[in-house]
């Protein structure tokens, strides 16, 4: 958890606060700004994927941050939508064990094959912060820590292909 708060400590951004646009365009970028969501949020941790990125996900500090979260209350829960979760099992993302090993908090899903095309990329953090990605093979992202309305357009979105979507039960059964 102390890294959590030096995150926390080294940022102006606040979940539900701080409502400007940041545009961002690099993987470390990306992962800074998503530790900083992840570090404050209370309630849920959606992610709409391609891939589980590695560069931006298969990382030591969002793997502990997200095993932090979950750990330090049981009410929190992490929803990963995953477009395409063989790339994901066969590289040994850390994320595939984490979610096997805390499935009460954790649940990964398989998009629907209607939805396979998307090419977008995101997590929104309590439903108020989110780090979009227009193109997912790419690193423009725009982040906002309140931004209610997309996040809510995206959650719609994101809830509708959840119920349409199977989980990945490979993740559960590997030991990796």
């Amino acid at each position: 958890m102390d890294d959590d708060l030096e995150v926390l400590e080294k940022t102006e951004h606040r979940l539900g606060e701080s409502g400007d646009d940041i545009l961002i365009d690099t993987s470390e970028e990306n992962q800074k700004l998503i530790l900083e969501l992840v570090a404050q949020t209370s309630k849920t941790i959606d992610i709409f994927t391609r891939d589980m990125a590695a560069r931006i996900y298969d990382n030591s500090k969002f793997i502990t941050a997200i095993r932090n979260l979950v750990v330090g209350n049981n009410k929190i829960k992490v929803r990963i939508l995953i477009i395409d979760p063989d790339k994901s099992i066969k590289n040994g993302h850390r994320i595939v064990e984490l979610a096997r090993r805390l499935s009460s908090s954790i649940e990964i899903r398989h998009v629907h094959i209607d939805n396979r095309s998307d090419a977008q990329s995101f997590l929104i953090a309590d439903g108020h912060g989110i780090l979009h990605r227009k193109l997912a093979s790419r690193y423009e992202a725009t982040v906002n820590f309140n931004n209610r309305q997309f996040c809510r357009e995206r959650l719609t979105y994101f809830n509708e292909v959840w119920e349409r979507s199977q989980p990945v039960l490979d993740f559960k059964r590997l030991h990796i």
